[in-house]
């Protein structure tokens, strides 16, 4: 069952993947190169369209230089 916080959850992680893509100066093409995606996996995490598997957040953390839980965090 999807509760409120699952969506609360997610729409922080929507906001932190693209606060972090543009602090570190990087398109949606250049993420998903970095992080082995597509330009439209990307844009659809910003989008909250899903969420990634633990693999793929940690590469997409890797790429933008951080720890994966930073995505998580309830900071920007």
């Amino acid at each position: 069952m999807t509760t409120v916080s699952d969506y609360i959850v997610q729409e922080i992680f929507c906001i932190n993947i693209k606060w972090y893509r543009f602090n570190r100066g990087l398109s949606q093409e250049q993420l998903a190169e970095l992080s082995n995606t597509t330009p439209k996996y990307i844009s659809d995490l910003e989008r909250g369209k899903f969420c990634p598997s633990f693999t793929k957040l940690q590469e997409i953390a890797t790429a933008l230089g951080i720890e994966p839980y930073e995505l998580l965090k309830p900071d920007h």
